[in-house]
C-alpha cells in the first residue's frame, strides 16, 4: 500500500512537473515569436558604412529593444503601443565580418558574418533583373564571367517577384560565388542575381576595395506607375488614387483599394458605352502575377462565332503589309505591318484571324507550329475545335491537330491573338506538318479582324470594320476613357506598396535603375513620371540619394526614342541624377542587349566620379549647344572629356531650316565640336542626333563613351 501511494505521488509529481514546464516551454516559444527584423536583415548582410543605419522591426508593445553592433556600438528604442519599432546604429569604416545582436527582455537575435561597405539598390524592369544565366548565351563571355563570380565582399539580396508578402520572409543576403551566379532565374527571381548589378559591384569593389551590397528590386514588364506610391501619382496625374497612411499595410486595406480601383473602371466601362457603344470586359487575374490560362481560354469577347467553321468572314480584311517593322524584318506578321507603329491602341489589343487550309491526306495527327512564339496570348482554333492556348510573348507553339479533327478538303485555321503591350504578333513561320508533308502557311494567305482595344487590363470591343477603325483611331486615341490596370505587377503603385515597402527606409547609398520599355506607350509621360518617381523615393528614405540610371539602348519598338529623350530631359531637369547612355550597344532583334559589362560599368563611373570623388569622365557627349554660321551649324557638348571622335562614317546627324524638315547633315568634329551642313538646307535652324528608335550612336568622347541621341526641335 505504501509502495503504491508512493508511485501515485511521484506520478502526480512528474505531472505537475511536466504541467509547468509545458507552460514554460509555450511562454517561451510565444515570446520568442515577439522579437522579430524586418526580413531584408539577415546573415552576410551588408550595411553602409559611416552612417546610423536603420534597423526596424517588431516586438511586445512598449518593450526595449536593443542591438549591439561587435564593432562597439550600440542602440536601444521601446516598441509602441504595436509592438514597432525603429532604431539606428552607427556603422565604422569599411570592414568586417561583424554580428550583430537585437534583444528584448526575453529574446535574441544573432545576425552573423556582417559586412560594412556601400550599398546601392538596383531596380527597374527586366534588362536590371536579367541573371547572369538568364539563358544559354544570354550575355557577353558567359560561361567565364560565372566562373569568375566569386567575390566574397559582394553580397545581394534579391526582393523576390511576390506580391502576397509571403516569400520575402524566407530570402536571404547571398555572397558572390560562381554557384550562386550559375542559378537559373526562376519564377519568383529568388536565384542568381542581376548581371548589370553585379559588374556595377564589381567596378565599385575593384576601385574602391570595399564591400559592396546589392539589394534587387526588379521585375520585367513594369512600368514606372507601378513603382510610385498613390500619393506622388495622384499629384502628377488626373487619377486620385486612394492613399493610406499607414506603416503597414494589411490586405483588408489592399482589398479596399481594389474596390476603389474597380468602381472607378465601371464608370469609365459606363462612359465609352454610353458615348461611343464599346463593351468592356475584364480579365481574371491571379493575386501575385498575371491571368490564369484557364481564363484566357474561357474568355468571351462577344466572338464565339469567329472560331467556327462555318463562320462567314468575307466582310474581313486581307493580311496586307503596309508597314515595316525592323525587329522583323524578314517577316510581315506583326500588329506594326498592318496598323501604323506609332498607333498604340491598334497595336494592343486583340485580333482574329482565318485561313483556308486544304489537307487530302487524314490518315495522321498534324502539327501546328508557331515559331519563335506568338506575342502575347493565342487560343488557337482548328475546324471549330480549341487545339491550343499559351500565354507567352516568345515561347514556340506546338500543338496537335488530331486526325479525327481533320477533313478531307477544305479546313479552317482560326486564331485569336492578343497583345498586352509592345509590339504584337506572330514572331517566326507558321508552319503546319505531320510525318509525311510540311506546309508553310504564309500570313498574307489570312484574313482578319482588328475586335477589341486592350488598354491598362481590361478588353475594349469596339465593333469597327477595318476602314471605320483607321478612320476613327487619331480621335480615339485622344478621347477614349481609359480605366486603370487592376491586379497583376502592373496595377497602378502595387510594386512601391509590396515590394520597395519591405526595402524603405534600409540605408543604401544609392540607387541604379534600367526601366522604361514598358512605357514606350506613354512616352510623352514619361519624363514627368520618371522624375516624379526619383522625388517619390528619395521622400520616402528621407534624403536626396543620387540616382543612376541606364538610358535606353536603341531599338526598333515605337517610343523608344521617346522613352530616350525623356530620360536625357530627366538628366537635366533632376539634382544627383546620372544617366549611363547605351546608344553603342543595342540589338535590333533582342531587346535585351548581351553586352551587361558596359552597363553596370556605366553606372560605376558615375558613382565612381560623382559619389566618390574618382577623377574620371563618367559620361559621353550631352547636348549643350549650337550656333549657324551661313549654311553651317555647328553643336557643342559638355563631358567631351579628351575629345569627342567618331565611330565609323555614318553619323545619324540632320539638320533643318526654318521649314523644320530634317535633312541628313555631313558631320565633321573642328576645334572639338561638331560642324553640320547640308546641300538641301540653307540657313540651318534645327540639328538631332540619332533620332531614330533603331540606330547606332557614332559619336563618342576618346574614352569611348557615347552620346545621347537628341533634338532641338521640342
Amino acid at each position: 500500500m505504501h509502495i503504491i501511494k508512493s508511485v501515485m505521488y511521484k506520478t502526480h509529481l512528474n505531472l505537475i512537473v511536466l504541467f509547468f514546464l509545458a507552460l514554460l516551454f509555450n511562454s517561451c516559444d510565444h515570446k520568442s515569436l515577439s522579437l522579430s527584423l524586418a526580413p531584408i536583415f539577415s546573415d552576410h548582410m551588408v550595411l553602409q558604412q559611416k552612417t546610423k543605419v536603420v534597423f526596424w522591426g517588431k516586438s511586445n508593445p512598449n518593450e526595449k529593444v536593443i542591438i549591439n553592433g561587435s564593432w562597439g556600438r550600440s542602440s536601444s528604442v521601446n516598441a509602441d503601443d504595436d509592438g514597432f519599432w525603429e532604431l539606428y546604429l552607427l556603422t565604422p569604416k569599411a570592414g568586417g565580418p561583424y554580428n550583430v545582436e537585437v534583444t528584448d527582455i526575453n529574446n535574441s537575435i544573432l545576425l552573423r558574418d556582417v559586412l560594412i561597405g556601400e550599398v546601392w539598390l538596383a531596380s527597374g524592369q527586366s534588362n536590371m533583373e536579367w541573371r547572369l544565366n538568364q539563358c544559354n548565351d544570354c550575355i557577353d563571355n558567359q560561361d567565364q564571367e560565372i566562373s569568375n563570380a566569386n567575390y566574397n565582399q559582394i553580397r545581394f539580396f534579391n526582393h523576390p517577384l511576390d506580391l502576397s508578402g509571403k516569400m520575402i520572409d524566407s530570402q536571404k543576403w547571398k555572397i558572390v560565388t560562381p554557384k550562386n551566379a550559375s542559378e537559373r532565374d526562376d519564377l519568383y527571381g529568388v536565384k542568381g542575381f542581376s548581371a548589370a548589378g553585379y559588374f556595377f559591384a564589381r567596378e565599385l569593389h575593384k576601385e574602391l576595395n570595399v564591400p559592396i551590397g546589392i539589394i534587387g528590386s526588379s521585375w520585367g514588364g513594369t512600368r514606372v506607375e507601378a513603382w510610385t506610391s498613390r500619393k506622388k501619382l495622384s499629384e502628377l496625374t488626373s487619377f486620385k488614387l486612394p492613399s493610406l497612411n499607414k506603416k503597414n499595410i494589411s490586405i483588408e486595406d489592399y482589398d479596399n483599394i481594389k474596390k476603389s480601383y474597380k468602381r472607378f473602371n465601371d464608370s469609365i466601362a459606363n462612359l465609352n458605352e454610353l458615348k461611343y457603344g464599346f463593351k468592356t470586359f475584364e480579365l481574371p487575374i491571379q493575386p501575385n502575377k498575371e491571368p490564369l490560362l484557364e481564363s484566357w481560354r474561357n474568355l468571351n469577347l462577344d466572338d464565339e462565332d469567329y472560331s467556327k467553321f462555318d463562320f462567314d468572314d468575307s466582310k474581313w480584311q486581307s493580311w496586307v503589309n503596309k508597314y515595316h517593322d525592323s525587329a522583323y524584318a524578314s517577316l510581315g506578321s506583326r500588329f506594326e505591318n498592318i496598323f501604323n507603329p506609332n498607333d498604340f491602341l491598334l497595336n494592343n489589343g486583340t485580333i482574329w484571324l482565318r485561313t483556308k487550309i486544304n489537307i487530302q491526306n487524314v490518315d495522321s495527327d498534324f502539327e501546328l507550329i508557331y515559331e519563335d512564339g506568338a506575342d502575347d496570348s493565342d487560343q488557337t482554333y482548328f475546324n471549330g475545335k480549341l487545339i491550343g492556348n499559351t500565354i507567352s510573348w516568345s515561347k514556340e507553339r506546338r500543338y496537335t491537330i488530331k486526325k479525327s479533327n481533320l477533313k478531307i478538303g477544305e479546313n479552317i485555321l482560326a486564331i485569336r491573338l492578343t497583345d498586352t503591350d509592345g509590339p504584337g504578333g506572330f514572331n517566326g513561320k507558321i508552319i503546319l506538318k505531320n510525318a509525311k508533308n510540311k506546309l508553310e502557311i504564309p500570313i498574307d494567305q489570312f484574313k482578319f479582324i482588328h475586335h477589341a482595344f486592350f488598354i491598362n487590363g481590361q478588353f475594349i470591343v469596339h465593333g469597327f470594320n477595318h476602314a471605320e477603325l483607321l478612320e476613327t483611331s487619331k480621335f480615339l486615341n485622344e478621347n477614349i476613357f481609359r480605366g486603370i490596370r487592376i491586379g497583376g505587377p502592373n496595377e497602378y503603385s502595387v510594386l512601391y506598396d509590396r515590394i520597395l515597402s519591405n526595402i524603405i527606409p534600409f540605408s543604401i547609398k544609392g540607387t541604379i535603375w534600367y526601366q522604361g520599355e514598358s512605357n514606350t506607350i506613354n512616352f510623352k509621360d514619361y519624363q514627368t513620371l520618371f522624375s516624379g518617381m526619383i522625388e517619390d523615393w528619395r521622400e520616402a528614405w528621407g534624403y536626396d540619394f543620387p540616382f543612376y540610371y541606364a538610358q535606353l539602348a536603341p531599338f526598333p519598338r515605337e517610343g523608344t526614342l521617346g522613352i530616350r529623350e525623356a530620360q536625357r530631359e530627366t538628366l537635366l531637369s533632376t539634382w544627383n541624377t546620372g544617366m549611363a547612355v547605351l546608344m553603342d550597344i543595342g540589338e535590333e532583334d533582342d531587346i535585351h542587349p548581351h553586352n551587361k559589362q558596359d552597363v553596370g560599368k556605366r553606372l560605376a563611373l558615375l558613382a565612381l566620379e560623382k559619389q566618390y570623388g574618382f577623377d574620371y569622365i563618367s559620361s559621353g557627349p550631352i547636348y549643350r549647344s549650337h550656333q549657324t554660321n551661313g549654311n553651317y551649324l555647328t553643336v557643342d557638348f559638355s563631358s567631351k572629356g579628351s575629345g569627342l571622335d567618331f565611330i565609323g562614317d555614318i553619323h545619324e546627324f540632320e539638320i533643318a531650316g526654318k521649314d523644320n524638315v530634317f535633312h541628313q547633315a555631313n558631320a565633321k568634329i573642328v576645334d572639338n565640336k561638331v560642324r553640320l551642313n547640308s546641300k538641301n538646307v540653307i540657313n540651318p535652324k534645327h540639328v538631332r542626333y540619332g533620332w531614330k528608335n533603331w540606330t547606332y550612336g557614332s559619336l563618342i568622347n576618346k574614352e569611348g563613351l557615347p552620346a545621347s541621341s537628341f533634338t532641338t526641335m521640342d
